[in-house]
């Protein structure tokens, strides 16, 4: 027998089970992000730097993705100058975790101070009149814009449970903290999302991992130059549901340790007829606004493991840790 797969909002309830010696070091490790909340912004960007440092030089599995990822998808860079892009990537990871605490306990007032909004006002207005799919993707800067992406109007998302039940409930308490949001579980497919939509919420989507290897519904479109899987989600979702497709993206200036979010306005090439040219246009927006701080995106991620062609992953072989 299948299993079912599962449905209804993730579960975000706190337990008195994690309150056990087990979860001890997990209540450690938030009290230090909510340390962060309260220090000078220098301080936050100088030891999420060094912690960025540190995570660089002992994880090799990750540094080689990275160098992989540069080497394909900047090729008229020197190898010195895709070095300095490998640190700068880095400390913008460890900056992104050491601002944890801004997605969890963050106020609005905190924000407003540390956020400089483009397009936000254009988005709740288009938000509050129609169907809105709203797209962002594997930022370092993620956490941060899906909370600011909320709180356009009222949202319905995908969340998949982490392996430490009370990390799935800050993280997901801390989503929706400033805003109404429903969060679905990731396995339960597409369908929530639809309803969501329908019932008139703007929906969060991150269509930019490689599923093409596990053979999903995905197309191959240029990133950077190099072909890469893309699945066909978002214009079946707009197709489903008539919604206007926007983008968004953060980047964190580490000079001033204030961020930038924009929201673009309408796709109007993404209808859902044609699926190469929907995953163009979004793949295509999404390489412009990265291209402002092109640190900031998850190059530790295999992006092009799976290749059009059927070759080998580009990524093999790589250290196994």
């Amino acid at each position: 027998m299948k299993n079912k797969k599962p449905s209804g909002a993730v579960p975000a309830k706190f337990e008195l089970s994690f309150l056990a010696p087990r979860f001890w070091g997990t209540w450690l490790l938030l009290g230090f992000l909510r340390l962060m909340t309260v220090l000078p912004r220098s301080w936050v960007m100088f030891l999420g730097a060094r912690f960025g440092d540190i995570f660089r030089c002992s994880n090799e599995k990750r540094r080689r993705i990275a160098e992989v990822n540069f080497e394909l998808c900047f090729p008229e860079m020197s190898p010195e100058q895709r070095q300095v892009l490998l640190v700068d990537h880095f400390r913008a990871y460890g900056r992104s975790l050491l601002d944890m605490g801004l997605t969890l306990w963050g106020s609005e007032k905190k924000l407003k101070k540390l956020v400089e909004l483009e397009g936000f006002e254009e988005q709740q207005k288009l938000v509050a009149e129609k169907n809105v799919l709203a797209i962002t993707w594997h930022l370092t800067t993620l956490e941060l814009t899906g909370l600011l992406m909320t709180m356009a109007g009222p949202t319905v998302s995908m969340m998949k449970s982490l392996k430490n039940p009370l990390l799935t409930w800050v993280v997901a308490r801390g989503r929706g903290h400033l805003s109404d949001l429903k969060l679905m579980n990731r396995e339960a497919g597409i369908r929530p999302l639809i309803k969501g939509l329908k019932s008139g919420r703007q929906c969060i989507l991150l269509p930019d991992e490689d599923f093409g290897f596990r053979g999903g519904d995905v197309v191959y479109v240029p990133f950077f130059g190099v072909p890469r899987a893309m699945v066909t989600t978002p214009g079946r979702i707009a197709k489903a549901t008539g919604a206007a497709v926007t983008l968004c993206t953060s980047r964190l200036d580490p000079t001033t340790g204030k961020y930038i979010c924009t929201f673009t306005p309408p796709l109007t090439e993404v209808k859902g007829e044609d699926p190469v040219a929907d995953a163009k246009a979004i793949c295509s927006a999404m390489e412009t606004m990265i291209r402002k701080a092109p640190e900031q995106y998850l190059w530790t991620f295999r992006w092009f493991c799976s290749r059009p062609d059927g070759s080998e992953s580009p990524y093999d072989p790589v250290p196994a840790t």
